[in-house]
């Protein structure tokens, strides 16, 4: 194995440094830190709060140390030196924090409040740990050298041990987040939860945290030794064995059915927005992932599909004597009134397409915004008022009943009305997928004057998708109005469209188990979470800027779009390889910069 030495400017450690205290101070001024510094995770010492305050320090120190390009040949520093590395940047983190502090408590705690209300003298005990300014400070700054230290060794330790690791921790913290869920789902099953959380701080226990820990390592290990090559014989046996793919798709469906009679309501209330949101994440995925057509006005037909199944299935107007009958109502059977609604979504659908038809990219986007807000402005104008109760909205939406047996409540119910849905939705879109119309959309999608010149009539294909995903979308609007029971212009705001269409990206464009994925995280996470309610727009926004940076072919990606995100990369990479083993550079340590010892990764 060839060794060389490759500079790391200091510049680059100190400017890392003053990210991750940009960042804590961040935390901070959002309020945060202090929000969860009693939110326990495990027994009474590692809090939310502590966590956040050690979290920036460890990931400057861990991307600090990344591996470089040398000669051509990705280059991985050795466990000691990432250490050094990582300490310095950690230690420049936390010391700007500790400056920022002294700052704070030099102009006074209570004028700062007065334009950041989240600064507060509690915040200054919390992060001086309740041990005095000088003693308390001196404590940040030996954390954030250890949390950095302990990136950049991560970042330059063997892969397979520090893999392990990662899941381990990231296992421990998220059961310690679910602290009020998964208690409760064990003793639906009858399992008392006193073995991994305790009755009186309702955090992980110590013996269940490292077992938790232990448990997700050695999964992590077993699966790094043969989980691909299962992977593999799994995906060839569902392509090429008929039976072996119906039984893995039954034993998913029978989980998903018995789900909510062993998690409770709570988490089926969550379950079914989760439902509601993977309906509309199907449809705008036919707009955007299919044909490439960038709508951010698709609140537009979420609102259309409730208030139409409200209208057609005798709803009542909110007033201020009491309720009073729309001016057009119906009294259909939710069964019936359903494919009337997807009937008229797609004509709306084709009403909003025909007038976009010559746009493109952001021009597109723009217009579809705007007339996504006239939907939600007509909702609230007088002139509709006496349709759709305009601010005061409607109330005594059908439960879609059958029988005796209503679907808005339990929550338990209402999951299995919205899961036939989405299984209608999904194999609706499947098939669209790989007929001649989703052969169309890509090619439209890829290149829209191309496909015209080969003969795709983009104007057919356009109207298609909008229609096609306005019907679906609708679908979406109208389990939501049997869900709540009642409708107000407030649920649906352009917000809608923007997690609709995150639910999307993050999932992967193109691809229908992404839009699951998706949905869960950015609607059930959240929903479960209930702690992180307020900060729910600051979480959308990061785990968009992350997935565009680390993964930007989503969750779950559609196969040909992966293969064309990645196309570039894997030609670099081929030409890397007939290249074969580069020459050992040597390279002299210049003045002001940090000297890294380096390991050649190839043999």
């Amino acid at each position: 194995m060839t060794r060389v030495i490759v500079p790391i400017p200091l510049g680059s450690v100190i400017r890392a440094g003053i990210v991750g205290a940009a960042v804590l101070v961040y935390f901070a001024l959002v309020g945060l830190i202090e929000r969860f510094a009693d939110l326990n995770l495990v027994s009474d010492q590692i809090t939310l709060g502590r966590l956040l305050l050690v979290l920036p320090p460890f990931v400057v120190g861990y991307v600090v140390t990344r591996p470089r390009i040398v000669g051509g040949e990705r280059k991985t520093a050795s466990t000691a030196t990432g250490a050094l590395a990582g300490t310095l940047a950690g230690a420049v983190a936390a010391g700007a924090f500790v400056g920022t502090v002294l700052a704070a408590e030099w102009i006074d705690v209570t004028r700062i409040r007065e334009v950041f209300i989240a600064v507060t003298p509690g915040l200054i005990e919390f992060v001086t740990f309740e041990a005095g300014l000088g003693t308390g400070l001196l404590i940040l700054v030996v954390l954030g050298m250890a949390a950095g230290g302990l990136g950049g060794a991560a970042q330059a330790a063997d892969r397979v041990a520090t893999s392990a690791l990662a899941i381990g921790a990231i296992t421990v913290i998220l059961m310690g987040l679910l602290q009020r869920i998964v208690p409760i789902a064990l003793q639906e099953l009858g399992i008392e939860p006193d073995f991994l959380y305790s009755s009186s701080t309702r955090s992980l226990t110590w013996s269940g945290a490292v077992g938790l820990f232990v448990v997700a390592g050695a999964g992590n290990l077993l699966w790094r030794r043969s989980g691909p090559e299962t992977r593999d014989r799994v995906r060839t046996a569902m392509t090429e064995r008929a039976p072996v793919k119906a039984a893995i798709l039954l034993a998913i469906l029978a989980v998903l059915l018995v789900l909510p009679l062993l998690v409770g309501s709570v988490i089926s209330q969550v379950l079914g927005s989760v439902m509601v949101f993977v309906l509309l994440g199907l449809g705008l995925n036919i707009v955007v992932g299919y044909a490439g057509l960038l709508d951010l006005g698709y609140v537009a037909f979420f609102a259309f599909g409730a208030y139409m199944t409200a209208l057609l299935t005798g709803a009542t107007l909110n007033t201020t004597t009491g309720s009073a009958a729309p001016a057009f109502s119906m009294d259909l059977n939710f069964y019936v009134a359903i494919w009337v609604v997807v009937i008229m979504a797609a004509g709306v659908g084709l009403l909003i397409g025909a007038p976009v038809l010559r746009l493109r990219g952001d021009y597109l986007a723009i217009v579809t915004l705007g007339l996504g807000e006239i939907v939600r402005v007509l909702a609230e104008s007088r002139w509709l008022q006496p349709v759709v109760g305009g601010p005061q909205g409607m109330r005594g939406v059908t439960d879609a009943a059958i029988g005796s047996y209503s679907f808005q409540r339990p929550p338990q119910h209402f999951y299995y009305l919205a899961f036939a849905f989405v299984i209608l939705a999904v194999i609706v879109s499947s098939r669209l997928a790989a007929s001649r119309i989703g052969r169309a959309w890509n090619a439209m999608r890829e290149d829209e004057q191309v496909a015209d010149a080969m003969g795709v009539s983009t104007t057919r294909y356009k109207l298609l998708a909008f229609a096609m995903g306005g019907a679906v979308g609708s679908l979406g609007g109208a389990l939501f109005a049997v869900q709540i029971g009642s409708l107000t212009p407030a649920s649906f705001q352009i917000l809608v469209s923007i997690t609709a269409l995150a639910v999307v990206i993050l999932g992967g464009l193109g691809s229908l188990p992404g839009v699951v994925a998706g949905a869960a995280v950015l609607i059930g996470l959240p929903g479960l979470l209930r702690e992180f309610e307020e900060f729910r727009l600051l979480i959308y926004g990061a785990v968009l800027v992350a997935i565009m940076i680390l993964r930007p072919q989503g969750l779950l990606p559609n196969v040909r779009r992966s293969r064309e995100l990645h196309e570039e990369e894997v030609e670099q990479d081929a030409w890397l390889k007939s290249k074969g083993e580069p020459e050992a550079l040597a390279t002299v340590v210049a003045g002001g910069e940090l000297g890294v010892e380096v390991e050649d990764e190839t043999e």
